[in-house]
């Protein structure tokens, strides 16, 4: 035994980031509240003797247990990098902050290394996440598509649903072809759809898509492509402004029409020919504010119709291209609106915060949901944006706020230590605390329950006897409930937003989750909800959602088959037993009763004056 081991045993102590917060601190490196909470941890310098030792300790013991697990599956470890490794950059210590982030206003920038930053979407410390070897895929435990996997191998089947993005859209329209040439020189919109057809699916688009994805002006926009269409310099092969706002007229058509009834038979072209304008670098020669809407108008459409990859890839596009413009810090937005007082650009203050912020709340939903790294500035100092009429951007926000996000305003109870149980669970009823009507607003706010759950999920909250545990799930319950409702009311309407279908799906898979009475008498309504949707739309996708949630429960039957045979078993052996008393206790009990009868009063019956006894009572009557 070495000297120091023989020595004093000397307390473990919390990092710096842990210290300053007064939050939990589990001494290894990273510890579990910064790999969290995105803390940059880091232990003060008497420490990095003891944060070395924990830190290999660590890793050769859960490289040792991945090494003698037998299933289908690999877990990977998640590696720790000591500042000493070659490669690694010492950092700062990120400035205190609470629960959540500080509002802009009252809190300075947040310490960072002058980039922007992807950082790991708040989840559970273990497990890291599920690794798919035959697809080359990794995706995070708490990740919607990770959910269907790891509840298969709760339930006991020997070959568990593969790594797969189930019920991610209705799947309407087919994967969009690759172009041919990204920098080809641009045409004319017009050649590929008349001012009139666009301005009939700008007026879909305006009315089920805009009051979510708030960021055009309808004027403003009208007169653009009125002016647009009567510039004979939009066919020009020069990427001036008017070409850019091109992207913008086609995102908006394209998304129209697939919220149409009737889809222009362009809508594929349409969405190539944006694509195009986009990534041709001589596009980006001039940054403006054109590309970002562009952008989240084409994240929009794919989202509904293409892989959670790509859309994934132009979300983060879009975000970086926010940073490069400077919307996310207050000072820039009005450095722009008085730089630009042409108002045919629609850069007012407030249209400006809502393009941040928009796109900020989708990127980071989309991100907590598939469990992926978000993207984080440096400091967020862009003021929250007004409620408007017509326009539920604002509760869109809002809601994503209360994600664990990097840079959002939210915060819980201020100066408490909260554990990660607590904190998702303080989220959850905040989030349950919003008055929500619209139908997409509510289906969405359903997901980000489901989100909470599965990461409460890998913490175990399973008892459902206790009181808190109970009214939990009966939040996220009521949240998938109410969403049930909304989706089938969305589908009514026309209105095939991308999360109708997955939300009904993931509903089931945390039902079965659940495993209560409770629970159980939901799936029923649940099922019937599913199958609406997929009788409504019937694709590949919508059927193999159908087909895998009964699945799944197909699979849990089975397992409480198995349970209930074990339990016949059981009684299957009993054996008639005559049950006798010991001596002693024998003995005891009819010492007790000798003592209670002692202790009854004697009463001679024959001497009872049974009159005076019956009338007494009432003698007060009678003398009235």
């Amino acid at each position: 035994m070495s000297a120091r081991a023989s020595g004093r045993k000397r307390a473990r102590k919390a990092c710096v980031p842990c210290h300053q917060r007064k939050r939990k601190c589990n001494s290894e490196f990273p510890c579990g509240t910064c790999t969290t909470y995105e803390y940059r941890c880091s232990y003060s310098d008497d420490d990095n003797e003891d944060v070395a030792s924990i830190a290999t300790s660590t890793v050769a013991s859960t490289a040792a247990s991945i090494a003698t697990n037998t299933t289908h599956v690999q877990l990977p470890v998640k590696r720790v990098r000591l500042d000493s490794e070659k490669g690694a950059t010492s950092r700062p210590t990120a400035t205190s902050r609470s629960v959540g982030v500080p509002s802009p206003a009252a809190s300075g920038p947040r310490e960072g290394d002058g980039l922007s930053s992807s950082i790991r979407s708040p989840s559970t410390a273990t497990p890291p996440g599920v690794f798919d070897a035959h697809k080359a895929k990794y995706a995070g435990a708490s990740a919607v598509m990770a959910f269907p996997h790891i509840l298969g191998g709760l339930l006991g089947s020997n070959s568990a649903p593969k790594l797969h993005s189930l019920a991610y859209s209705f799947g309407r329209r087919p994967e969009a072809a690759a172009a041919t040439s990204a920098s080809a020189p641009p045409v004319a919109l017009g050649t590929l759809i008349s001012e009139e057809d666009l301005r009939y699916y700008s007026d879909v688009y305006f009315a089920s898509g805009a009051p979510i994805c708030d960021v055009l002006d309808q004027r403003v926009y009208s007169q653009r492509c009125s002016n647009y269409y009567r510039d004979s310099s939009s066919s020009s092969s020069s990427f001036s402004g008017n070409v850019v706002f091109g992207a913008i007229a086609a995102g908006v058509a394209a998304f129209g029409s697939f919220l149409s009834p009737v889809g222009h038979p362009q809508e594929e072209v349409l969405v190539r020919y944006s694509k195009a304008i986009l990534d041709n670098p001589a596009s980006v020669r001039v940054l403006g504010i054109d590309h970002i809407v562009a952008w989240a108008l084409h994240v929009s459409y794919l989202r509904a119709t293409s892989l959670p990859d790509n859309v994934w890839m132009a979300s983060c596009t879009m975000m970086h291209l926010c940073e490069m413009l400077g919307l996310h810090e207050e000072e820039n937005i009005q450095k722009l609106v008085s730089a630009n007082p042409d108002l045919d650009l629609d850069l007012d203050q407030d249209r400006l915060r809502r393009i941040f912020w928009v796109t900020w709340a989708g990127h980071h939903i989309m991100a907590y949901e598939y469990d992926l790294s978000a993207v984080a500035f440096r400091s967020v100092t862009c003021q929250a944006i007004r409620p408007a009429n017509g326009s539920v951007a604002d509760q869109f926000v809002q809601m994503a706020q209360i994600i664990p996000a990097p840079n959002s305003p939210f915060r819980l109870r201020e100066g408490e230590s909260l554990s990660l149980r607590e904190e998702l669970c303080g989220r959850l009823r905040a989030l349950a605390q919003l008055p929500f009507t619209d139908p997409f607003l509510v289906v969405t706010k359903a997901d980000l329950a489901f989100c909470f759950y599965r990461r409460l999920h890998q913490l175990g909250i399973s008892d459902a006897n206790n009181s808190d545990n109970k009214n939990i799930l009966q939040l996220v319950v009521d949240a998938g409930n109410a969403a049930g409702v909304a989706a089938l009311q969305l589908v009514g309407q026309g209105r095939l937003f991308w999360n109708i279908i997955g939300s009904a799906f993931q509903y089931i898979c945390v039902l079965l989750a659940m495993d209560t009475p409770v629970a159980s008498a939901h799936i029923a309504t649940a099922f019937a909800c599913l199958e609406r949707l997929t009788m409504a739309v019937d694709t590949r996708l919508t059927r193999e959602a159908l087909s895998m949630a009964r699945h799944l429960l197909s699979l849990s039957m089975a397992k409480k088959r198995r349970e209930l045979a074990v339990l016949e078993a059981v009684e299957a052996t009993y054996q008639p037993v005559v049950v006798q008393m010991p001596a002693d206790l024998d003995a005891d009990i009819n010492a007790d009763t000798n003592a209670a009868a002692a202790a009854e009063p004697e009463v001679d019956w024959d001497l009872l004056n049974w009159e005076q006894f019956l009338i007494e009572p009432y003698r007060s009557m009678f003398e009235s």
